[in-house]
């Protein structure tokens, strides 16, 4: 499977021209100064993010983990888009710009998290742990909650949503109450109502 992303990182590195490079949100996205996002310290803020990871407490475990207690939930998620996240980097030839790391991996840019697909090819697309921040508290709890952005917090589980599905990414995610339901299940595409809007 890392050969298989390596290879097509390779060659779409290497085209001149692509569909989705001419997107106009791509190319603003590039040209964009402003902070890489970093969807765990976006809902937290800043102070507690900083707390939680200066603890030590908390470390990123990678979905395979999650997969021993929830396999449900990890088989459910297999044709879900978030699985998929990073190939659509890879098809813009942006799979090493932080701008896009932030939103199509699991923490980029928190200790442990992501790094660079050679590194932590574990942690790419957004797993379990791309929504509910670290789960290291979470598996030393024995499932009985740990998480900085669990179910029993969903203010906080919303922000992380919300800090990559934004007004300027939400060509798919016009429904956000009735799609955030439907992720209860092991298999939101089951039951999410169609969340399209025109273009």
């Amino acid at each position: 499977m890392l050969l298989r992303y390596a290879i097509a990182l390779s060659l779409f590195s290497i085209l001149s021209t692509s569909v989705f490079a001419q997107d106009d949100r791509i190319v603003a996205e590039r040209k964009d100064a402003s902070p890489v996002t970093i969807p765990l310290r976006e809902a937290l803020g800043d102070a507690a993010f900083k707390e939680a990871m200066e603890s030590g407490r908390y470390f990123y475990a990678g979905n395979l983990k999650c997969r021993l207690c929830h396999r449900s939930f990890f088989e459910g998620r297999k044709k879900d888009a978030h699985d998929h996240a990073f190939e659509k980097i890879i098809e813009a030839r942006d799979a090493e710009s932080p701008r896009c790391l932030g939103c199509h991996t699991t923490g980029f840019g928190v200790n442990g998290g992501f790094t660079s697909l050679l590194e932590t090819p574990r942690l790419m697309n957004v797993q379990c742990e791309g929504c509910h921040g670290p789960g290291s508290e979470h598996i030393r709890l024995v499932g009985k909650g740990g998480f900085l952005a669990g179910p029993d917090r969903p203010e906080i589980l919303k922000r992380m949503c919300l800090s990559c599905h934004n007004e300027r990414w939400n060509r798919t995610f016009t429904h956000f109450d009735s799609a955030y339901e439907s992720y209860k299940k092991a298999k939101p595409s089951e039951t999410a109502p169609s969340t399209s809007s025109p273009q």
